[in-house]
């Protein structure tokens, strides 16, 4: 790990978004031998979710807080994969639901061992008690009203 010397910038969100790249190589490193990313691990992780029906792409794209063509984006490689399907609403044929496949089931599976390790590891890195207390107020914040 390198060692930066240099001030933390004034900039918020700068610093989260370097936080976030550097937490995001911990996960990718453990979620390697998946063929999966760190976003795309997630991304089945939310279509695992006990719901009475699977998510819109509209939905889905709230859910986990990402612009519509970012998730199009992330979802594509997991299409190609057969790991989610694209499936017409019953009800509304404009409107699609995104689908975790057995075979995504199966790959979420997988990687959940792995995802565990990176876990561990991250909270080895800054501590349990600061990881609990970090992850809890960074959740506060997927939850603001933003324009």
């Amino acid at each position: 790990m390198l060692n930066h010397t240099s001030p933390p910038s004034p900039c918020y969100c700068a610093v989260l978004r370097k936080a976030v790249r550097r937490v995001s190589l911990i996960y990718d490193t453990h979620l390697k031998s998946t063929g999966l990313k760190t976003t795309q691990f997630s991304l089945l992780a939310e279509l695992s979710q006990d719901r009475p029906q699977p998510p819109t792409m509209n939905q889905l794209s709230e859910y986990l807080v990402m612009d519509r063509s970012t998730l199009g984006h992330n979802l594509r490689p997991l299409l190609r994969r057969g790991l989610v399907l694209l499936q017409q609403d019953t009800d509304d044929g404009r409107t699609r639901r995104v689908i975790l496949t057995a075979k995504g089931a199966a790959k979420l599976s997988e990687g959940r061992r792995l995802w565990q390790a990176a876990q561990k590891e991250y909270e080895r890195t800054i501590g349990k008690d600061v990881a609990v207390k970090l992850r809890n107020a960074l959740h506060d914040l997927t939850r603001l009203d933003v324009p």
